[in-house]
């Protein structure tokens, strides 16, 4: 057996059924198609993507590409594409979603009776397609240029001193002749009151400030955070139009990394078990002192932003009813701020913000590393996001 086979095991009804849409389409993208923006509704805290293919989402063994599309006279599209591998399981599972919710069932009888029968149709193969694994039967393409249905769509622009080009291999060329990335500019769609930013930078700190503009942060341990070796990066950007009595709200969603795989199917189960929780909840005092716990245990890991985000720890009682501190186990308690701050204060209504972010240097930004892309709110209206690709060095 392998390391995964526990967690696929116990994990395998609760996640098989996140391709969970309502009011969605009926119908999957076949074989060797290609489609923009296709959505079913959120399932748990997640939106419902590349519906069709084998695993929960887009899964990790989706082959991802990030692209910019000129859109108006100095604006960019990013275009978020991912080929991912499908099988006719995979989509009558996931027809077999939007026709159970589209005929008034609720999610989690939906979740029962799809898993059911495409173990019953297809067999064990439905547990490698919950990890996103084979045998497929073809490939889908999925482009994206929006995270959700109704999702306001982000615009870029060429960093300062960067020219645009619309055509070739890249979008923005710097005065050297060599491809920069783009960054972020706005939300086109946002209301004019709703706050805005402008001048956004993001990338490796120097003191401060940002020292330049960079996607990509090489995480040497050269800084401490909380008694650990870890690597500073962040944001800084002007803004306007704030309500300075609310906080700017940041989330934060990581992909890759050594340590990702059990801790993402995890929160894909705890995500989907609170979805479950909320249509099944009995009444008070019917539960059982097993389905609080694990109700408990869900809600920590769905209230963290990634898998790494979670802290949890236990520790047993003593005759006072007390934790006996000496024998805890699990995840130290937090010693530091978060990596990656989940409410910022805005001292104004207008003005410069840093926004400091940190890595540990550990095994998680090893081999290829691992991406974190950061989303910020305020007053329930998106106001910026950028990634980070961390790599160790």
């Amino acid at each position: 057996m392998n390391r995964y086979s526990a967690v696929v095991a116990i994990l395998l009804a609760v996640v098989l059924g996140l391709s969970v849409p309502a009011n969605a389409a009926q119908w999957s993208p076949e074989p060797g198609t290609s489609v923009r923006n296709d959505f079913g509704p959120k399932v748990g805290n997640r939106a419902n993507q590349c519906r069709g293919a084998c695993g929960a989402g887009c899964p990790d063994s989706c082959t991802k590409s990030v692209s910019y599309e000129c859109a108006g006279p100095a604006r960019l599209q990013r275009v978020v594409t991912y080929e991912c591998g499908t099988h006719n399981g995979c989509r009558v599972h996931d027809q077999c979603l939007d026709n159970c919710l589209l005929d008034g069932a609720r999610g989690g009888d939906c979740q029962a009776q799809c898993d059911a029968d495409i173990i019953d149709q297809f067999g064990l193969d439905a547990g490698s397609w919950l990890v996103g694994k084979g045998p497929y039967d073809g490939y889908i393409t999925y482009e994206y240029t929006r995270d959700d249905a109704g999702a306001q769509e982000p615009a870029f622009r060429c960093p300062d001193g960067a020219s645009r080009q619309c055509g070739g291999d890249s979008v923005c060329v710097a005065a050297n002749g060599g491809s920069v990335e783009p960054v972020f500019d706005s939300y086109p769609g946002v209301t004019v009151d709703a706050m805005r930013i402008s001048e956004f930078r993001a990338g490796p700190l120097c003191g401060e400030s940002v020292c330049e503009q960079s996607a990509d942060i090489r995480v040497g341990g050269q800084d401490v955070c909380g008694g650990n070796r870890c690597t500073r990066f962040g944001m800084e950007f002007d803004y306007r139009n704030a309500d300075p009595s609310k906080p700017l709200e940041c989330s934060v969603s990581t992909s890759g990394g050594e340590e990702d795989f059990i801790g993402s199917l995890l929160k894909l189960g705890a995500d989907a078990h609170q979805t479950r929780t909320q249509e099944e909840s009995k009444p008070a005092g019917q539960e059982d002192g097993m389905a609080q716990l694990l109700g408990m245990f869900s809600k920590v890991i769905a209230s963290a932003d990634s898998p790494e985000d979670l802290q949890i720890s236990m520790a047993p009682l003593d005759e006072n009813g007390k934790p006996i501190e000496s024998q805890r186990v699990g995840s130290a308690a937090a010693s530091a701020d978060p990596p990656i701050p989940r409410s910022v204060d805005l001292p104004s209504a207008s003005g410069h913000l840093f926004v400091p972010m940190y890595q540990v240097a550990d095994q998680s930004v090893s081999g290829d590393g691992k991406e974190r892309l950061v989303r910020c709110t305020h007053n329930g209206a998106p106001v910026l996001e950028t990634t980070f690709r961390l790599r160790a060095y």
